[in-house]
Parts: structure tokens; sequence; C-alpha cells
């Protein structure tokens, strides 16, 4: 493949990733007078790029997102005009910048912490979302038509909503895992002069570590759900259960249940025939073993009497080379791992169901991904004693979602909403945001 036809190959894919801007009108899109930057190679620094006052609304305080390799230098005096948007979406949607982290220091195992300050911003909005509202409304400008006679009405947001099934008992592994965490909280707030955080760690370190045990959940999250209108995705464990995961680490991040239990066969068919859809929750070290995942689909169908083609990697353990790769070898079709397990927010820059590329075969993977904006422990293992209301928080990154008109996945355990962790409240207030 020819430098050209690569560039080529990977603009046509970035404007079928915004394809529910422009379902009918992609042509329209292809057609704007764009500068073509490099579509390879490294993606440069974050900016912020003005734009015109007819767009103004679409951005954040008036601009965009860009990246400085998609900026061409040129006589135009806006620099809007100078950026390659497309360019700019694309290292967005490929994850070059994390891409490029992975390769010097390896996965960043979904921890945002790990990576550089200055890509922070870029998990802020959904900036190729926003990208793609400028887009749309610029062609539409160039044309002397208004935007929906163009390219029809702006898509409605779509909000999934997921739970990934660790536990149905408070194990001792759990306990122990858990108790450590909360104290090791509680000494960082002290060390931080934030006691009533402190406090707030110091009991939930001693609910873990004297509490009731019984964290079975699945018949009152139907009965939530059915209750709000709502049907969700749930990912099961399809690993070796108890002390068959063998080793001490598999003992401490796995979970421990049966798939293939009574009780989990029985729940399996409540939610297989009320209308949710069980996917797969892979084992932490399956994230780029398509063998281990594929024998661990088959379980979870087999329990489940049901075909398993989506799925969620345990801890998020992941990596942008090789976990969705790994996936759709596994015959999976749609992953939600693309989160962060210590912040909320957009981890590539985008909400969108896309096929991600393939960079050894240029051109995209047989799988569909979704990114996943936040989940539970966001507002809570990760939130301060000054941290807005849940409800708050959750209502300002959705707002985001509903404001682009993007698709995102949004996560909760089935096991916190039990006493023992108190996150029910929480989830209460999830289910009257998207009911």
């Amino acid at each position: 493949m020819t430098d050209a036809s690569k560039a080529a190959a990977r603009r046509a894919w970035v404007l079928a990733c915004g394809a529910r801007y422009w379902p009918d009108g992609v042509a329209r899109i292809a057609v704007l007078p764009l500068p073509e930057a490099p579509i390879s190679g490294d993606a440069g620094a974050l900016l912020q790029v003005a734009l015109p006052g007819w767009a103004a609304d679409i951005g954040v305080n008036g601009a965009l997102l860009a990246y400085s390799s998609a900026m061409i230098a040129g006589e135009a005096p806006e620099s809007w005009r100078r950026c390659d948007w497309i360019a700019t979406a694309w290292h967005m949607l490929a994850g070059s910048l994390e891409r490029t982290f992975e390769a010097q220091h390896g996965p960043a195992l979904s921890y945002a912490f790990r990576l550089p300050a200055d890509m922070q911003p870029l998990f802020e909005q959904a900036w190729v979302n926003r990208i793609f509202l400028f887009l749309r409304r610029w062609a539409a400008r160039e044309s002397g038509l208004p935007e929906e006679a163009l390219f029809g009405p702006l898509p409605a947001a779509s909000i999934i909503l997921t739970h990934d099934v660790d536990a149905i008992r408070l194990t001792p592994e759990i306990r122990a895992k858990q108790t450590a965490f909360q104290l090791a909280n509680a000494v960082r707030a002290v060390l931080g002069d934030r006691f009533g955080t402190a406090r707030n760690r110091l009991r939930d370190a001693s609910r873990f570590a004297f509490g009731a045990g019984d964290l079975r959940t699945l018949e009152r999250v139907r009965d939530m759900e059915r209750a709000a209108g709502l049907r969700s995705t749930l990912h099961f464990y399809g690993g070796k259960p108890g002390l068959r995961r063998g080793s001490p680490r598999r003992l401490l991040i796995d979970p421990a249940y049966d798939i293939s239990s009574p009780y989990m066969r029985e729940q399996l068919a409540a939610l297989r025939d009320g209308g949710w859809t069980v996917g797969l929750h892979q084992s932490f070290e399956a994230w780029v073993d398509p063998a281990q995942m594929a024998a661990e689909r088959e379980r979870v169908a087999e329990a489940a009497r049901t075909g398993i083609t989506h799925c969620r990697q345990h801890w998020l353990h992941f990596s942008w080379a090789s976990t969705w790769a790994a996936q759709a070898a596994a015959g999976l079709s749609c992953d939600s791992t693309l989160g962060f397990n210590d912040r909320a927010g957009f981890r590539a820059g985008h909400a969108l169901r896309i096929r991600p590329w393939d960079f050894s075969g240029e051109a995209p993977i047989g799988i569909e991904a979704v990114p996943m904006l936040f989940m539970d422990s966001h507002f809570y293992d990760y939130a301060g004693a000054d941290a807005p209301p849940v409800a708050t928080e959750m209502k300002r990154w959705l707002n985001e979602v509903w404001f682009v008109g993007g698709e995102v996945t949004v996560n909760w355990h089935t096991h916190t909403i039990t006493d023992a962790y108190g996150w029910g409240e929480g989830y209460e207030d999830l289910l009257g945001l998207l009911g």
C-alpha cells in the first residue's frame, strides 16, 4: 500500500466514523476546503483552535482541541482554516497519543494518572463529535442550505447502561483487598489534610472488614430497571472459579463465582428471557489471549443458553495494540472497555461507536467499540469529601453526550448497590437520569 492510498483509507475511515452526523451526505464533507496534513506519525501537542463566530457554540469557550501536527502554515489568518480537522479526528479516534505512550512505556492499564498531564484535556469533552458537528455546519454553510435539509436532523444520544458482575458474595480476598484499599486511601487523605475524606475511608474499611457478605443483587437490578423502563447489558465472568483460579494474582483480582452454578444459571435465564443482554467479562490475564477469551465466552454462552457477542475486559485490562484484535479473533463483536479506572471522561476524545483501526492491516478491525464514559467507583473511590453530589457529576458528563448526540456506555457494578458498598442511591440517581 502506498503512502497516498494509506492516507486515503484513513481519511475515509474517519468520515465513516462520523456517519451518524451525515448519513447520506458524506460527499459534502469530503469536498470541504480542508488543508491536508500528514495522517501518520507523531500527533504533536494538543492546542486550542478558535472557531468562527457562526460555529462558536459548537466549541468549548468558542474553541476546539486539535493537534499541532494537523496545523498547516498558510496565508489564511483564521487558524480554523489552517487545521486539518480530519487528521485531528484521526489521531483522536486512533488513540495516537496513548499508542505512542504504550510503545514507549507499556500499556497504561486504563489508569489516567499514568499518562502525561498534558494529555488530560483530551478526556474532558467529546472533541471528535464536536469536530464532526463543526464540519457538518461548515458544509451546510458552503452549500447555502440548512443543516437538516442537507444531512437530516442531528442524531439523538445513545447512553447504554451496563454492569460488570464481579462478585456475588464478599469473599475473604475481596474483604482483604477492599479493606487495604480504603485504609490506604485514608492514609493519603490524612497526609493531604483531607480529614473528612479520611473519616469516610475508615468507615468504608470497617464496613468491608466486618459487614454482611451477601452481594447477590441481580434480581433487584432487574426489578429496578424494569420499573425505570430500561434494559441493560451485564458482563459475566467465565473463567475458573474459586481456588481453581490458581495464582495469587488471579485469586486477588478475578471474580470467584462459578458461572455454571445453579444460582447463576437461574439468574442468566431470567435476564435472557426478560430482554437483558448477557455479555462476557474476560478474566484479567485474558486481555491479549483470544483462545482464553473464546473459552470463557463459550462457558458463559453455555450457562446462559444464548450467544455472547458483547464484552468488557475485567479491570479494564487493555492494550491499544492487542486487545481489540484478540477480542475479534475470539468471536466477539462489541467491546466497551475503552475508559479509565480512576476517572470519568472520554478516553479517546470521542463518544462514538466505531470499528477501531488495525494498523497492521490498514483497515478497521472486525469489532465495534463503544467507549465507557464513567463507572460507579469514579464517584466514590476516587472522589474527595468536597466532591459534588454523585448525581450532579453524572449529569455533567451525560450533558456532553446529550449535547453532541454521541454514543457511550456507563457502568455500575451490581454488587455495589449492597450495604457493604453503599452506592445504591447513586444507581437510583443514574436510572432517574436515563429513564
